[in-house]
């Protein structure tokens, strides 16, 4: 290792210059010490790189599994978004087009009814003109038909009145011809005429 190739070279160089023996320990005692010292710090730092260039590692990854799912998610909704303008231009074109003819559709019914409403009026009048009428037709029905009754209670008292004139001698008559006669009672025969209708107002 270069570290160990160091403390060497290090001792070599002690035993090279004519150090006594005593000096030569102690100088390998701080060679050993500052060695120890100096690996550990390597060793640390080795160890810190590691970890920060795993750390680094993982938040590179994430990062570009992020970017990566982000294009994925802005390519979706820009095709979403394209969609939905076309769908919104074809929607708003149909709704144009259908205002449109309802705008026809409204000025033809106006222009009809524009038309139209002078002859309803027109009609109107007559049906209503026809209506009185025949309300007054109905009334001089309902008149005759009040006349015509008042005529039929007259001619049912004539005729009760003829009848009560001609059937009381013949049956006087026919009572004294048969010996039976004398029993028949005289108070039976048709009822009294009809009174007057009242008239209809």
């Amino acid at each position: 290792m270069p570290i160990k190739r160091l403390y060497h070279k290090l001792t070599t160089d002690v035993d090279a210059s004519g150090f006594d023996s005593e000096t030569l320990d102690e100088r390998r005692k701080d060679s050993d010490v500052k060695g120890q010292r100096l690996q550990l710090i390597v060793y640390t730092a080795l160890f810190a790189f590691i970890v920060l260039a795993a750390y680094g590692y993982y938040l590179i990854f994430n990062l570009t599994h992020d970017v990566h799912s982000l294009s994925n998610d802005v390519r979706q909704m820009t095709r979403s978004v394209n969609q939905m303008s076309m769908s919104v231009t074809t929607n708003m074109e149909v709704i144009s087009t259908n205002i449109i003819k309802m705008q026809k559709s409204t000025g033809l019914m106006a222009d009809t009814v524009a038309r139209t409403m002078p002859e309803m009026s027109d009609n109107t009048t007559i049906m209503t003109q026809t209506a009185k009428n025949v309300s007054d037709r109905i009334d001089g029905i309902s008149t005759n038909i009040q006349t015509m009754s008042v005529g039929l209670v007259a001619m049912q008292r004539d005729m009760w009145s003829m009848n009560k004139t001609v059937s009381n001698p013949a049956e006087s008559m026919f009572d004294s011809m048969t010996p039976w006669g004398g029993r028949r009672s005289h108070g039976q025969g048709s009822p009294g005429p009809l009174a007057f209708p009242r008239p209809v107002r």
